[in-house]
């Protein structure tokens, strides 16, 4: 049973939900933000630390810094940065840095967990090479998990599911088509919880929501999911078997851009 976990990257998109999810089954975390620079991003994180308010479960800190505690910790994990904002990037690689030493020192599991990213494609491309790089070269054993497109509440506002939404709600009708899957973020989040004593360490697996019905995945909102057959060539799979429905996930990200419109659209 876990009782202390180290989130390098909780203030991702993915790494702040799971920092939620463990301290709700009672896991001590110690989380390691990033402050974004760009205005929308930080309040919007000002506004996810202030939704947990003061829990004594749950540590944060900007910046990895070695405490006494750490010792003591279960496993690290390592959210790779799901943002646009190159400085992040640079301080996100100093992190991976600073995790994998303390990984070594203290000879614990280690997951990284990235996720798919539709903004700025190159820059994400050659973050997450240079993660899988230093992975491969400087720890001995290192479990992968891949996300799909996330999507749902508090989703960077950079990329095209909240803009086309925000665009959706002032009424311009257009449609929006993503050619690959899309798992809401709740799903994610609790999934990989399910699975992190459970999965075998130093594979890589993949995650990806039950695409086996099509009908399932109507137009919804304005948005239509469409996958190929490259979706199926990929690493170890865990498929979520019943994800929340397109339809459901959207119109709570609908319900949360109207609730925080005023930070969302300054």
């Amino acid at each position: 049973m876990l009782k202390r976990v180290i989130v390098f990257g909780a203030h991702s998109y993915f790494g702040f939900g799971l920092c939620e999810r463990l301290i709700s089954e009672s896991v001590e975390v110690n989380g390691i933000l990033l402050k974004p620079r760009n205005p929308i991003n930080k309040l919007m994180l000002d506004e996810r630390l202030l939704s947990v308010g003061r829990n004594a479960l749950l540590q944060t800190m900007n910046g990895y810094e070695r405490t006494g505690n750490d010792d003591m910790t279960d496993i690290i994990i390592h959210c790779c940065d799901d943002g646009v904002e190159a400085s992040l990037l640079e301080q996100d690689r100093q992190n991976l840095i600073k995790s994998v030493e303390l990984a070594n020192e203290i000879n614990v599991p280690y997951y990284f967990i990235t996720s798919r990213n539709n903004a700025e494609e190159r820059l994400r491309k050659e973050h997450s090479k240079f993660c899988e790089d230093y992975l491969r070269d400087n720890l001995e054993s290192c479990t992968t998990l891949q996300l799909p497109l996330l999507f749902g509440p508090f989703q960077p506002p950079t990329e095209s599911i909240p803009q086309f939404l925000t665009s959706y709600i002032r009424c311009h009708k257009d449609v929006l088509v993503v050619d690959e899957p899309l798992l809401f973020i709740e799903d994610a989040v609790n999934a990989v919880y399910d699975l992190l004593e459970h999965l075998e360490v130093g594979n890589t697996y993949s995650f990806l929501p039950d695409l086996e019905k099509e009908d399932e995945y109507p137009m919804s909102l304005g948005v239509q999911m469409k996958t190929d057959d490259s979706q199926k060539d990929r690493n170890e799979k865990y498929v979520i078997k019943v994800p929340t429905s397109l339809e459901k996930g959207l119109k709570e990200q609908v319900a949360f851009i109207e609730k925080y419109k005023e930070i969302l659209n300054p």
